[in-house]
């Protein structure tokens, strides 16, 4: 006896039998949960839907040849599975008002998903530096005056006090450039958790 055969011989074990049993009908109720869902979504949204499904056909057809050879499957192998007819079911305002807002959610999340690829773009790996990535300079001149609005921001929001302020904070700015520049530190890479 080979490796091979080592390996591929112990999930065919009488041991996990009932194990593969009930997987086999786990599969079987997912495959007719897809099969009634299309059809209602079918019934609910009958153009949108068939648009939606015309756009992916070459994708489907494959799909859906596993499930009518899942479907002739599931009907030699057990005689006790109960089928439901959902082409003649009525579909009630709330579920119909269900589907809507889950096609909204859904146009939401891809364009929240476009927006973060779109970000990707700017994002800096920690092991990089964020200077290099904020001194791109471009050859137009500035619109206006450097300074001119965060001075008129901070006269708004300290009155006569703000060109005090303001030396402070540059004069502690200094401070953290000069150390930056003199000890280099490494950034402390801030991660996304992405699952």
């Amino acid at each position: 006896m080979n490796e091979k055969d080592t390996l591929m011989s112990w999930f065919s074990s009488p041991v996990y039998s009932r194990y593969w049993q009930h997987y086999q009908h786990a599969m079987n109720w997912y495959q007719r949960h897809r099969r009634a869902y299309r059809k209602a979504m079918e019934v609910a949204y009958a153009p949108y839907y068939c648009q939606q499904s015309q756009r992916y056909a070459d994708w489907r057809d494959d799909e859906e040849e596993e499930e009518e050879s899942d479907a002739e499957d599931e009907e030699s192998s057990s005689d006790s599975v109960i089928e439901c007819d959902v082409s003649n079911m009525e579909i009630s305002e709330e579920l119909r008002q269900y589907f809507a807002q889950t096609e909204k959610h859904r146009e939401e999340l891809k364009r929240q998903q476009q927006l973060e690829a779109e970000q990707e773009d700017s994002y800096v790996p920690a092991d990089q530096s964020l200077h290099s990535s904020f001194l791109r300079s471009s050859v137009a001149p500035p619109t206006e005056r450097p300074g001119e609005r965060r001075a008129a921001e901070m006269k708004k929001l300290y009155g006569d006090d703000a060109p005090k302020i303001l030396a402070m904070e540059a004069a502690m700015q200094l401070t953290f450039d000069r150390n930056c520049d003199l000890k280099q530190p490494n950034y402390w890479p801030v991660i996304p958790l992405k699952l």
